[in-house]
Order: structure tokens, then C-alpha cells, then sequence
């Protein structure tokens, strides 16, 4: 099995094991193809990487999917490719039939009846990657609030990768070279147990600007989230750590806001008074996925807001 493919496994089986469940091909809208799980687009059909519907609806809204895009690149995703991304939103989102017997249906003041009886669904996009994202890609992401996904600072990434064994470097003068090291050696089914067993740790947390944030479970025994929760860094190479319940998660603060909070510190003092203004601005709020004993729950949490004052009034 390639990497590109591994990859698409193991995001989509992560979402299965925190709630999401996959969407089964009608043949029509969605339908299997050489490249594997199609979608319909108006201009085109598209390869979906992983498709999946959400634990729960939003009320008051069309019904949702998650279409994540899944890029195997030895680089960072560069602005390109977001771009790229956003048309395919765009084109899976207008998808509509009109053909020649429904124009002139339309003609008919009295007409009556829907002639193509389909539930429409609204798609959010988002793109994962295996080695992050170049700067220029995570600003215009962010502009058009498409969540970027990676799990480089996060503890199974690297069991991960030695897992996949599909690419060696050796420096070969000021470049890299990439060498195969048996990529068809790992199995489907060897993707899926790990993707299960790390699974198991993990929660979804959804911010206010719609950034996908993935929770992993560092203590506690079984996910769990109470009304609020308390935000903590280290360093900034290191994850953040999110404490709710009687649980601490890890999770990777997407590089955007990191650089944001990184360029306003000038000193120690600064950056961690940097760090209660990035905890007020992008994570006072979010909603969680996750499974509790083999059941999927959404919770809303919000920042413990007297800690927050707390912390504001020791810098001070």
C-alpha cells in the first residue's frame, strides 16, 4: 500500500473511532469509481479521499458531510493546493441537475411537484497533510475558513510514520533524496488497528472560526469532557494541553494562530501574556466529538474564565 492511501485510512478511521461515520455510495450522487469513492460535482465528479457524515446535524441547516483531502507530500502544502481545495468546495456545493426536461418544467407557472427528489447536503472541506503547511497556505485557509489538518507535535505521529516505511532520506549534496524502503509491506488492516487503538484516545474539537482541532487523550481512562476546561503551554515546539473532566488532551495550535501569538511576544512576560490572548481570542469556546464507551457525544465547553482572570492578574 502507497503512503497517500495509508494516510487516507488512518484520517478516516481516527473520525470513525471519535463518532463519524462513513457515507455509503447511492451509485448516483456517490458513487465508487476507478480512484475509489466519487462525489458529484456541477462541473465534475471528483475523488473523495474521505467522506463522512458528522455524530449529530446542525439544527436549522442543510445536512453537513466532512470531505477531507489528504496530501501525501514530502513539502508543505503550498497556497496552490488550498486554492485547489476551494474550488473543489465550491464545486461540490453547487451541485445541482438541470437538464432539458427540468427547463421547461420551469416554464410552467402551475406546475407542480419536485422532478429530482434528493437530499442535498453542504460540504466542508478541509485538507490534511502529512507535513504541514507553508504560511501563505494557512493565511488563505484561514481567509476562507478551510481547517487544516496535521499531527506532526502529537505523540502517535511518529509510530506512524515509522509504520509506513515508505521513504528513507539520505542527503545527497544540498538536496534530499528519496529512497523506497517496501511500500506494499503495510497492510490495510495493519492501518485500521493502529488507527483504532489511537482512536480510542482521541476527541474533535470544532473553535469558533471553524478550525478542526484534534484531542489526544494523555491521562484518564475514558474520554470525558465537564462544562469548562483550562488551556496550558510549555514551549512553543510543544503541544498545548487542554484540561477538562478528570482528562488532559494534547493537541497541535494550528501554526496561523501560533505565529500570530509568536510575533506579538518579545520577551518571556510577553509571550505568555501572548498566550492568555490567544486563549481568550481563538479557544474560549468549542464543540467536542468524541466517543464514550463505544457512543457518540458532542458537548459544548467553554474556557474556565475565572482562570483566565487569575493568570491575567499574576502576570500583572
Amino acid at each position: 500500500m502507497k503512503a497517500g492511501k495509508a494516510f487516507e485510512l488512518f484520517v478516516k478511521h481516527l473520525l470513525i473511532n471519535i463518532g463519524f461515520s462513513e457515507v455509503a455510495s447511492d451509485g448516483i450522487y456517490v458513487f465508487d469509481g476507478a480512484p475509489g469513492q466519487m462525489l458529484q460535482g456541477l462541473g465534475e465528479a471528483h475523488n473523495a479521499d474521505v467522506l463522512l457524515d458528522p455524530p449529530v446535524q446542525t439544527p436549522f441547516y442543510s445536512p453537513t458531510r466532512l470531505l477531507i483531502e489528504c496530501k501525501d507530500y514530502q513539502a508543505k502544502i503550498g497556497i496552490n493546493t488550498v486554492r485547489s481545495v476551494l474550488g473543489l468546495r465550491e464545486d461540490v456545493n453547487h451541485f445541482d441537475i438541470v437538464d432539458r426536461n427540468e427547463l421547461l418544467i420551469r416554464r410552467r407557472q402551475n406546475r407542480q411537484g419536485v422532478l429530482y427528489d434528493y437530499e442535498r447536503y453542504t460540504y466542508q472541506v478541509a485538507i490534511a497533510a502529512m507535513n504541514g503547511f507553508t504560511d501563505q497556505a494557512q493565511k488563505f485557509a484561514a481567509t476562507y475558513r478551510i481547517p487544516l489538518i496535521s499531527f506532526e507535535r502529537l505523540p502517535f505521529w511518529g509510530d506512524f510514520r515509522n509504520m509506513l516505511r515508505t521513504a528513507q532520506f539520505s542527503y545527497v549534496g544540498r538536496k534530499y533524496a528519496k529512497q523506497y524502503d517496501n511500500p506494499e509491506e503495510i497492510t490495510e488492516e495493519q492501518i485500521i488497528n493502529f488507527a483504532n487503538k489511537i482512536g480510542q484516545h482521541m476527541a474533535v474539537a470544532i473553535t469558533g472560526s471553524g478550525q478542526l482541532l484534534f484531542l489526544y487523550r494523555e491521562s484518564g481512562e475514558q474520554n470525558q469532557f465537564g462544562e469548562f476546561y483550562s488551556l496550558h503551554w510549555s514551549t512553543p515546539e510543544r503541544p498545548w494541553v487542554l484540561e477538562s473532566g478528570d482528562c488532559s488532551y494534547l493537541f497541535q495550535l494550528p501554526k496561523s494562530i501560533m505565529k500570530q501569538w509568536l510575533e506579538n511576544a518579545t520577551n518571556d512576560l510577553e509571550m505568555k501574556r501572548e498566550a492568555i490572548n490567544c486563549k481568550a481570542s481563538f479557544l474560549s469556546n468549542m464543540i467536542v466529538y468524541y466517543a464514550e464507551y463505544g457512543r457518540p457525544f458532542v458537548k459544548m465547553i467553554s474556557i474556565d474564565r475565572y482562570e483566565l482572570e487569575n493568570a491575567r492578574d499574576r502576570l500583572n
